[in-house]
């Protein structure tokens, strides 16, 4: 297998942000903030160790832990669902191994199926969009290597836009990814990680926002 895989200072009475994806292909604007959090608060994420896969989510000091052993994904979720959202989070990769896949991803399913949007970057410095269904994984945009993406044990800005059927990665402020898709319309929002044959893969995102996403042009 090759790979599937901030601090925040807002007002609570955020109205209109400037456009995220000025550069793409289409102009979308931030509106309200829908949720925000550095995962300090005891509780507040799931947590779940499974043995049998290999793959460990957890709250740490340093943020919210994702971890897997195999080419396995691990995930997780809010429960609230959403639509047409911007997603935003400061990530550190841990291990070594540079084979991986890790980022985030809307409009999810609830269950095990885990279908939807999957926005990822790798610690050898590629990135991709892919749509995930029935346990396939699709790309919109194929693994492509990016200079934008800071590789290994580093940290890295990601941010994912979700606005109709318009979909665009962004890595430490850059535009790497953009394509459309119209098979998912609304779904949870969270994050995901794999490894691979070359080794396993740990994370740490240090914190999340959601706001909410129109488009004004195309």
């Amino acid at each position: 297998m090759r790979k599937y895989q901030f601090a925040f200072l807002l007002s609570a009475f955020l109205l209109l942000l400037a456009a995220c994806a000025s550069g793409g292909s289409a102009d979308v604007s931030e509106q309200e903030l829908l949720l925000e959090t550095d995962f300090s608060e005891v509780g507040s994420w799931p947590e779940k160790l499974d043995v049998a896969t290999g793959t460990a989510v957890q709250l740490t000091d340093d943020g919210y832990e994702l971890s897997s052993n195999s080419a396995s994904y691990v995930w997780s979720f809010t429960e609230a669902e959403y639509e047409d959202v911007v997603l935003e989070t400061a990530v550190d990769q841990l291990s070594t191994a540079r084979n991986n896949a890790y980022g985030l991803v809307c409009r999810a399913t609830g269950g095990e199926t885990r279908n939807g949007y999957y926005f990822l970057i790798s610690g050898d410095g590629f990135v991709s969009i892919r749509r995930v269904e029935r346990g396939l994984s699709s790309p919109i945009v194929d693994w492509t290597p990016h200079n934008a993406v800071r590789q290994g044990e580093r940290g890295n800005q990601l941010r994912a836009v979700c606005a109709g059927e318009y979909l665009a990665l962004y890595v430490n402020n850059q535009l790497v990814a953009e394509g459309e898709d119209g098979r998912f319309a609304e779904g949870v929002v969270g994050f995901a990680a794999s490894g691979s044959e070359d080794g396993s893969v740990q994370v740490t995102f240090e914190n999340f926002a959601v706001r909410a996403a129109t488009i004004t042009r195309r």
